[in-house]
């Protein structure tokens, strides 16, 4: 083990000679030496010394006060310095003495062997900064249960706060409900209210969910029951998160770390727990549950896929996670590119400058869009799209105005269809360009390198 730290160490002795040996031996180890020639000098050193003082060394047989007796009243001054015992006979009861009283940790004989000192007070320095590194850490973990005793303390404030909030909302929200004979479907857009005076950023995207994903909804001629099923669960879907730190709001989720990350999972849990106990809300309980996920198998908390995600659930977990992207992003065109950059590569050079805002749904519907057949529903996300109207169209030039992408077999094409994206080999090689229009022999060429998987069996095309 290297030494951390530059020590100070005392040697006394009432010959000369000895003095200048172990000094001779020690000053080449760059520790400070310190001497002294009889005990009482040595311990008005030890009052007078600046900085702890880490090993003693000290010969037994001294005029005025033997070893032991100086080693036994160092101990007082500096109680963790660790104490050698010089002696040059065989004295055992000066022995016994100087660790009964003295407490030393080890005696050497003269003469010694130069190696084997070195070697022992290497030891004995290595000891001192373990003790002085177990106290280091002893005060942290003390210093730092104190401030989470604290902050538990502030914590059990704050959630008696919050407590009280929701009781006095809550009782507002009774007078209201008493007064104006509002239905179950007005209480629940209620309590969306209160979730948005305690965590504006949660009750805003949550409403603006509610909305979008029963207009999506509408586009399947559902019945009104299983419209308004759809809207209360876009209203407090993410009830699950309310009271954790803001943090889970604004990040990414595929930038939560493991702890995060299992929170974050376990919110669409509780939201369904939280609805279980009323009847009429067995059937958002079960979209909630599922609002996470994915097409393909890969979401939480069951890993359902494909039809066996609710309808509702494929619905609201496309609609939640477009206007989480626009309600929480910051407005900053830095972050916005970044995002680009992250989420598109070169691709970012496609966008236009525009206002902030505006460029964020931009790129939130484009990530909503590369997200089919493995996070989301591509019927979905079509009709998603199809919904926010002409900013959510994959293509706004003047020859693709108003047209959707879709994603078609090969076997399915048609003379006259526009490719949507580049059409690439697997290798990357550039075959067709983005908006080229199919002919008899494009189509037959496509199909033929489909065969040899050459390309994707299904490509991008616009309706």
């Amino acid at each position: 083990m290297v030494l951390k730290q530059k020590h100070s160490i005392l040697f006394v002795d009432d010959e000369k000679s000895i003095i200048k040996a172990l000094k001779r031996l020690f000053r080449k180890e760059g520790h400070n030496i310190i001497t002294a020639s009889n005990g009482r000098e040595g311990l008005e050193l030890l009052k007078q010394a600046e900085s702890p003082v880490s090993l003693i060394i000290s010969d037994q047989k001294m005029p005025q006060m033997t070893g032991a007796q100086f080693l036994e009243k160092a101990k007082e001054i500096f109680p963790d310095a660790i104490r050698f015992l010089l002696t040059g006979y065989s004295d055992m009861d000066a022995i016994v003495d100087a660790v009964n009283k003295g407490e030393i940790h080890r005696y050497l004989t003269k003469p010694w062997n130069n190696d084997d000192l070195v070697l022992q007070v290497q030891q004995a320095l290595e000891h001192v900064e373990l003790v002085l590194e177990n106290r280091r850490l002893l005060e942290l973990t003390n210093k730092q249960n104190r401030e989470l005793t604290e902050l538990n303390g502030n914590l059990e404030k704050k959630v008696k706060d919050r407590t009280r909030q929701i009781i006095d909302k809550n009782s507002e929200l009774k007078d209201l409900n008493s007064k104006l004979e509002k239905s179950f479907l007005d209480t629940l857009r209620l309590l969306s209210s209160l979730i948005g005076t305690l965590n504006p950023i949660l009750g805003r995207y949550m409403r603006q969910t509610a909305d979008l994903a029963k207009k999506v909804a509408m586009v399947y001629g559902l019945k009104k029951e299983e419209l308004d099923q759809i809207e209360i669960a876009g209203m407090i879907h993410d009830i699950g998160l309310l009271g954790l730190p803001e943090k889970f709001l604004l990040k990414n989720e595929n930038d939560f770390n493991e702890q995060e990350f299992k929170l974050f999972t376990e919110h669409p849990i509780i939201g369904s727990i939280c609805l279980e106990s009323v009847d009429r809300l067995n059937e958002v309980s079960r979209i909630i549950l599922c609002h996470h996920e994915h097409i393909d198998g890969s979401g939480f908390p069951k890993g359902l896929k494909g039809a066996e995600i609710p309808l509702g659930s494929r619905i609201i977990g496309a609609v939640s996670d477009y206007c989480r992207m626009v309600n929480t992003w910051p407005k900053d065109m830095k972050f916005i590119n970044d995002i680009a950059q992250k989420y598109f590569g070169s691709a970012v050079r496609e966008f236009i400058a525009k206002e902030p805002e505006k460029l964020i749904e931009e790129v939130a519907q484009k990530i909503i869009f590369i997200g089919v057949h493995h996070k989301y529903d591509i019927e979905v996300v079509t009709k998603l799209l199809q919904e926010l109207g002409e900013s959510g169209r994959i293509n706004n030039t003047k020859n693709q105005k108003g047209k959707y992408a879709l994603l078609v077999d090969l076997d399915e094409l048609k003379e006259g269809m526009a490719l949507a994206t580049d059409l690439r080999i697997q290798d990357g090689r550039l075959l067709l360009v983005k908006g080229t229009k199919l002919n008899k022999l494009s189509i037959e060429s496509i199909q033929r390198l489909g065969k040899r998987q050459a390309i994707d069996k299904r490509i991008y095309i616009y309706s």
